[in-house]
């Protein structure tokens, strides 16, 4: 180190240090580097075995998600009208069967919804379902009764005597090491089909 660097340092230090730094010995010593130069990796290297960690689990639960949402909207669509309690129940729990091992009724809520066009005078969400999850969030496609058409794409928005059937899926993500990446987040997916039969008037 050269004298006008060392004279630099020393006089950044409050004056009881600067007789520990006055020789040569204390600035060469390098007992303690390995360590320090840990100490300055690890958050990096835990971050990243995090990461390695979560993202696949996040991947993994996105796709249930999409396998529930569209499996939900084949099962109702497969349906004779009218269709049941118990078919509806049925569903629901096949969705669960589907979500495995992540909870859906204790971390998310399933909606099924039948939206239709009766005798072209107006789409009307005819009936609504839901499993009975605990999350408390409401349907995007709004209540039965109301009228979905701006909630859904164009191109699905049913003609005359036609009906669309929607599932939707939430599911309230929780990293495993919550805070230390992020704390987590709403998922949120939905699924369109049509009757493979009658319209699903009738609601179950």
């Amino acid at each position: 180190m050269s004298l006008s660097l060392k004279r630099f340092i020393t006089k950044l230090l409050p004056p009881r240090l600067r007789r520990f730094v006055a020789g040569d010995k204390f600035l060469k010593d390098e007992r303690g580097v390995t360590a320090i130069e840990f100490a300055l990796v690890l958050p990096v290297v835990l971050l990243i075995l995090l990461g390695c960690f979560e993202v696949p689990r996040f991947v993994l639960i996105c796709q249930r998600i999409a396998r529930t949402s569209s499996g939900v909207a084949d099962l109702v669509a497969q349906a004779d009208e009218p269709i049941t309690a118990n078919q509806m129940n049925d569903i629901f729990t096949a969705a669960k069967i589907m979500m495995q091992p992540y909870d859906i009724v204790a971390n998310g809520r399933i909606y099924v919804s039948s939206i239709n066009n009766p005798s072209g005078n107006g789409v009307t969400l005819t009936w609504q379902k839901n499993n009975g999850g605990t999350v408390a969030t409401a349907s995007k496609l709004g209540l039965a009764g109301s009228n979905p058409s701006t909630k859904i794409p164009a191109t699905l928005v049913p003609g005359s005597n036609e009906e669309v059937l929607a599932s939707e899926v939430y599911f309230n993500y929780t990293p495993v090491f919550s805070n230390l990446i992020y704390s987590g987040s709403q998922l949120y997916l939905i699924a369109y089909t049509r009757p493979r039969n009658k319209n699903l008037m009738t609601s179950p």
